[in-house]
């Protein structure tokens, strides 16, 4: 008789079942580190897009008073943590121009949480004062850091 016994299919069954829990585990690892990454990116992003308002003395009100304004982000880290593209030289939820949530699979550490925290630009030079965010996958195993210089953006 040929064939296969009960015994080795039962072993290849097993064999393929561990390797398929290896590889899932894997592939949830790599998309917490894509969400980190691509979170990191779009804060970035925004950072820059704030402070090129703020140099370029873009006029945030509506209608435009002609004025400039300072530009920033506020950092939420409440549930959903958050953060928010506004105009002026405090944060106001009236002057807020776009809000965007981080993945679920992403959280900040920094602003601690419950708290906020506010980077802003000042009008025409575009300034800063140093300040960091830092935003780690929920599971801890991975992080970011933006580090915001009085003139320049990096992540680490």
């Amino acid at each position: 008789m040929s064939g296969f016994t009960i015994l080795e299919l039962i072993i290849s069954i097993a064999i393929i079942a561990l390797l398929s829990v290896g590889v899932g585990v894997e592939l949830i690892a790599y998309q917490r580190t894509v969400a980190l990454e691509a979170a990191s990116k779009d804060i970035v992003s925004e950072l820059r897009t704030a402070q090129n308002k703020a140099l370029s003395g873009e006029d945030g009100t509506v209608p435009p008073d002609g004025a400039g304004d300072a530009w920033g982000i506020r950092f939420s880290n409440r549930t959903p943590s958050t953060y928010a593209k506004f105009y002026g030289s405090t944060f106001s939820w009236a002057n807020v121009t776009a809000t965007t949530t981080l993945p679920s699979s992403v959280a900040f550490t920094d602003p601690s949480l419950n708290t906020d925290k506010d980077i802003i630009f000042t009008k025409i030079t575009g300034t800063t004062t140093p300040s960091s965010i830092t935003l780690q996958t929920q599971d801890g195993s991975q992080s970011q850091t933006i580090t915001v210089a009085t003139s320049s953006i990096s992540v680490q």
